[in-house]
């Protein structure tokens, strides 16, 4: 991944943290699409690597658990409330603690693997954060409906106005 990619990407994860510790409507596109976009990416830089051998994918396989594991244990903590009639989410620190303790053990997974010979470009960053919130979503989305609180409208997208 180029230097600039991984910087925009690094900055859109904290532009979210900072969001979603200050609390956010939860809505369904925000919920469902970066995870499948992220995942998507990831999925086609896994396939457009050259060179991938069978311990790479068991590789991908096991770090994915381990970030689909982490991102479920987050979904967990998040708080969910109402306000304006509809649910909104806020991180707790337990929430960011686990962020953070989930970006450690993927890196640390990675130092691993490339001890062991396994390629680091066989696993993009885009595949690993997107499996990460959607262990998230996965949990969200069930406590969410359990509520009995409306989740939060879309936001309207500048690019989505009717005129």
């Amino acid at each position: 991944m180029s230097g600039w990619v991984l910087v925009s990407l690094v900055a859109g994860v904290v532009v979210m943290l900072v969001f979603r510790m200050l609390g956010e409507p939860l809505n369904w596109r925000d919920t469902v699409v970066p995870p499948v976009v992220l995942i998507a990416i990831g999925i086609a830089g896994v396939v457009g690597f050259k060179g991938l051998t069978s311990t790479d994918v068991w590789w991908i396989v096991g770090s994915c658990v381990v970030g689909l594991a982490f991102g479920a244990a987050r979904g967990a903590t998040i708080r969910l409330y109402a306000k304006k009639g509809e649910l909104w989410q806020r991180y707790r620190k337990s929430s960011l603690a686990l962020f953070v303790l989930g970006v450690a053990a993927s890196l640390g997974f990675t130092v691993l693997a490339m001890k062991f010979g396994l390629h680091e470009q066989a696993r993009p960053d885009q595949l690993a954060i997107g499996v990460s919130f959607a262990g998230e979503a996965l949990v969200l989305i069930p406590r969410g409906l359990l509520s009995e609180v409306p989740f939060a409208k879309d936001k309207q997208r500048r690019w989505s106005r009717s005129r």
